[in-house]
């Protein structure tokens, strides 16, 4: 004690009070940020169910949706008609979210979760018997509706959390859980499909779909809270001879009281959409470019798919904690940052040993779009919680809509104008989120 008392009153008199007492307090704030206490007690019952739906399911789908440009490739499909694929993909999925989330906040959202991921299920089905890329379609439409249960799943999340300081831990966590089994999946597909076939490896995959999404017969119902229902019909007097529902969603979005938050909602959703569509220019052909300038096989495609989503899993965790200490928007500047440090030693180094590690710097930039829903779905009022949330949903995927079809047109002429345009914007973006974006 003795010798703690003397070391801080040598700190005062060489430093000063003032500044020591500066160094203590920033001391003090860093410990609080690195101190990543798991949120055991805000993972219920339901919380881990859906978490272990989101295990299954994603190592279906991880089997084959890493390695499935390939597989679009292999079906005579040119780098342009590869882009139309992965956004039609997008496309059909932008189409749904804003619908789900006014649905999450009218009905028991246990069963819109079990519709909606059912038409998931045969995406891979019909996946496996095309017989050339233009028969995909069908199947990235199942895959695209699966997405209107997407809002419902978020909002079943965090109404289970009570604890609202530590909503960005656990959205991390359960997302973090579907790429849990991505980490596995990409390399185990990528084996199998040597010596399987990837049609049989997308049958498989089914298989698991389905477990997955019958595990959502297990959760307890969650309608929306009748007090969170009767608040939404008081402000809606008056409003009845409305039709059509984009006017509902228009008047909802625009009531007096939550103009404010409605134009940060709008910000952030913003930022996340156009950060999304540089992102999408150039990660949909990270495969492409290692099979064919690489020259990587598709085991090792695999494997590189395999550390990409244990980046995606660490590190999510990682930002999910510092977004509740620190700030949000800091952990989202993270994020791109680490895009850009993926991609950048992606068109220098073309030893497959040396790009593993950029595998695991990739993950991170995946984690942005949960940053930014747990920053929504914390300041949304509850009665529409559900609908707010699908907005940064539905900005995001619009803009991976875009993105890919513009990526492939690129890549036709080189491969280094996919990549460079789409990391070049990456640190203004950062140093934007950092200093603009308030949480």
């Amino acid at each position: 004690m003795t010798k703690n008392k003397a070391f801080f009153s040598f700190c005062s008199l060489a430093f000063g009070n003032e500044v020591f007492g500066w160094v203590i307090v920033q001391l003090a704030d860093y410990r609080r940020l690195l101190s990543f206490a798991f949120p055991y007690e805000c993972l219920t019952r339901d919380v881990l169910l859906i978490c272990l739906s989101n295990m299954v399911g994603a190592f279906g789908e991880g089997l084959y949706f890493w390695v499935f440009p390939l597989y679009i490739r292999s079906l005579q499909a040119d780098y342009v008609q590869l882009g139309l694929v992965l956004s039609t993909l997008m496309g059909f999925a932008a189409l749904v979210p804003l619908l789900g989330g006014f649905l999450a906040d009218r009905f028991d959202r246990k069963k819109i979760l079990i519709l909606s991921w059912t038409p998931w299920v045969f995406a891979p089905l019909i996946y496996s018997f095309a017989g050339n890329w233009m028969q995909l379609i069908p199947g990235t439409f199942c895959w695209g509706l699966s997405m209107i249960g997407l809002p419902a799943a978020t909002a079943y999340v965090i109404t289970c959390v009570n604890d609202k300081t530590k909503l960005a831990s656990v959205l991390t966590i359960v997302w973090s859980t579907y790429s849990v089994s991505y980490i596995f999946a990409p390399g185990i597909g990528g084996y199998l499909a040597t010596f399987m076939g990837m049609r049989w490896v997308l049958r498989v995959s089914t298989v698991l779909s389905a477990v997955s999404t019958g595990v959502f017969f297990f959760l307890h119902s969650q309608h929306p809270r009748k007090m969170e229902a009767g608040a939404e019909r008081s402000e809606s007097v008056g409003r009845s001879e409305e039709k059509g529902l984009w006017r509902k969603i228009t008047l909802a979005l625009h009531a007096p009281e939550e103009k404010g938050i409605w134009r940060k909602i709008l910000v952030w959703s913003a930022f996340l959409a156009f950060s999304s569509f540089f992102i999408g220019i150039g990660r949909p052909f990270v495969q492409t470019f290692l099979n064919e300038s690489v020259k990587m096989t598709e085991v090792q495609i695999g494997l590189f798919g395999s550390i990409n989503y244990a980046g995606i899993t660490f590190i999510g965790i990682a930002m999910g904690r510092a977004g509740d200490k620190w700030r949000k928007s800091g952990a989202i500047s993270v994020c791109l940052l680490l895009y850009f440090a993926s991609i950048v030693p992606l068109l220098l180094i073309k030893e497959v040993t040396g790009l593993m590690f950029t595998a695991f710097l990739l993950g991170g930039s995946a984690v942005t779009a949960q940053l930014v829903y747990s920053f929504v779905g914390t300041i949304a009022p509850k009665a529409k919680r559900g609908l707010w949330v699908s907005i940064p949903q539905t900005l995001s995927l619009v803009a991976s809509f875009a993105a890919p079809y513009l990526g492939g047109y690129l890549y036709t002429f080189s491969p280094v104008y996919v990549f460079t345009l789409s990391v070049s914007i990456m640190p203004a973006l950062a140093v934007y989120a950092f200093v603009k974006l308030k949480d």
